[in-house]
């Protein structure tokens, strides 16, 4: 097999949020490549893990909430042919060499599958053979795998099965050339302490210490207000500031606390104007996260971590303080050689999300928001005159007003979400009725976000008549929502059980009340955002 891999170097995933990787995700794709270059064969493994998969082919967990073995076995056998036009092993001539595929080891997958949140510490193993001639001078290696993602290959080269070079850290679009030397080829493993040194410097490199592109950002953009989420390898901070602690090697909890802090002032020190007005960040949250991290919303208790692991997870929320956001203003001055530049994925509803780069020479990003419009809806009417409603006129009446209900969530708008809840005639129960909506949304594994409702639906009911004009709909309806953080978009579904009663009033229904008795969340789904 010859591939030809386009050598555009793909900055905008490898450098990702602060992670050394590229831009868009939260998950970053983790790869760990192994090449054996002896005299006369070569062999190349490929370790990649099991979220890989579940993220590339969208695989679902059971009712258990895990990942079957058979499906990522299945998506394993699709993935080799994705590894295969990925990655390009070249000569000393700049040849591509040939691969020959010689299987894969999936031993630490269980048989009962895995747990979405162990997907992140299950890996498996690809090998093949390179057809390398006989003492090769020169060996390069290259991966493009951030079509879908950002993803980062660690890159370890050995000669006669003993480590040639410290272990790199590859991007999308790089490449790693290393020289074999077979007059003095290395002969010993490295000693204990020298194995040390090494792990460390492994440690660093998947940090992204030794790259310029180790920082990056998402920005959120809204009618409310711009959400940044920034991803930072502790170690680029002794960069900004130097990080006070008692053991070399661990950040205990309080002085994780002391850098939270310098981290927050650091971002305040950046402007944002919301409307031409300068607005001051709000924290949202502070995370620490090491390698094995699962998920960067899993909201793990604190612990000592290692400083050659741990990167720090900052949200910022700069709301629209005075009216809807209009215009947005950002200025990003933080800047160090780990750091020269900051390279943000920015959302925007309706938008296909784009990049832009923060440098010394052009600090500043901004960006307008169309003009807003607000459609009234008009009165609910449906079944309004009938003496007797039947089964579909009671359930297209019952999926109008879950939908307005719960519609009135997405309003950005205060007063739109008020003055949507009195047209349903609601009344001073609206506030209430609102924040009890709100509570009922909020995904706990993702912050405490509020999901955006995206469809809801009646899937059954009864309904009858009590006392004079009052019309009680008892229903299960499910509902879709989701939350966006890290370049992700976690949806859920839940069902809702719950009465409705409505009035006749002025000529449309009104609600008397609504109240829901039951509510089960569905397993939630996680998929890279663009």
């Amino acid at each position: 097999m010859r591939n030809r891999v386009g050598r555009s170097v793909l900055l905008s995933f490898m450098t990702l949020v602060l992670f050394d990787a590229s831009l868009y995700a939260h998950p970053v794709s983790l790869t760990d490549a192994v090449v054996d270059i002896r005299e006369d064969s070569t062999r190349f493994k490929l370790s990649i893990t099991a979220e890989d998969l579940v993220l590339y082919y969208e695989l679902e967990a059971n009712k258990e909430f895990r990942v079957s073995r058979n499906l990522i076995q299945e998506a394993s056998r699709k993935h080799r042919d994705f590894l295969e036009k990925r990655l390009q092993l070249l000569n000393q001539l700049g040849d591509s060499l040939e691969l020959a595929y010689r299987g894969i080891d999936l031993s630490g997958i269980p048989a009962e599958g895995v747990l979405q949140t162990e997907l992140k510490s299950r890996w498996l193993t690809y090998q093949w053979t390179v057809s390398t001639e006989r003492k090769p001078k020169f060996i390069t290696l290259s991966q493009e795998f951030g079509e879908l993602q950002p993803a980062t290959m660690d890159c370890m080269f050995l000669q006669n099965g003993f480590l040639l070079e410290k272990t790199k850290q590859l991007s999308s679009g790089q490449v790693y050339t290393v020289q074999l030397d077979w007059v003095n080829p290395p002969t010993k493993r490295p000693d204990l302490a020298a194995l040390k040194a090494a792990k460390q410097r492994q440690l660093r490199d998947r940090l992204g210490i030794a790259s310029y592109s180790s920082l990056y950002s998402f920005l959120y953009v809204s009618r409310r207000e711009v959400r940044h989420e920034i991803l930072i390898p502790v170690l680029t901070l002794q960069e900004w500031f130097g990080i006070e602690r008692e053991t070399p090697d661990f950040l205990s909890v309080k002085e994780q606390e002391a850098v939270a802090k310098q981290v927050f002032d650091l971002i305040s020190e950046n402007s944002m104007q919301i409307n031409g007005k300068r607005i001051e960040p709000d924290l949202i949250r502070v995370n620490f996260f090491g390698l094995d991290i699962r998920d960067f919303a899993l909201n793990k208790p604190p612990r000592p971590i290692n400083i050659y692991q741990a990167r720090i997870g900052v949200i910022v929320s700069y709301p629209a303080r005075e009216g809807l956001l209009e215009k947005m203003t950002m200025q990003w001055k933080s800047y160090n050689k780990y750091a020269p530049v900051l390279k943000s994925t920015v959302f925007v509803k309706g938008q296909q999300p784009f990049g832009h780069f923060f440098v010394k020479d052009a600090p500043t990003f901004s960006f307008d928001l169309p003009k807003l419009k607000v459609n009234r809806p008009s009165p609910i009417r449906i079944g309004l005159k009938a003496k007797s409603l039947t089964t579909d006129q009671a359930k297209l009446l019952a999926n109008e007003v879950v939908e307005r209900v719960y519609s009135t969530v997405n309003l950005v708008s205060p007063r739109d979400r008020y003055r949507q809840l009195a047209d349903l005639g609601v009344g001073e129960y609206g506030e209430k009725m609102f924040l009890e909506l709100e509570k009922s949304l909020r995904m706990a594994e993702q912050g405490g976000s509020v999901m955006e409702v995206h469809s809801t639906e009646v899937t059954n009911l009864r309904h009858f008549r009590e006392g004079e004009g009052l019309l009680v709909i008892q229903a299960t309806w499910d509902l879709v929502g989701s939350v966006q953080h890290w370049g992700h978009i976690h949806t859920r579904r839940d069902t809702f059980t719950g009465t409705i009663q409505l009035s006749a009033e002025r000529g449309h229904w009104a609600i008397e009340s609504f109240v829901t008795t039951d509510q089960k969340r569905h397993p939630i789904e996680t998929k890279v955002r663009y």
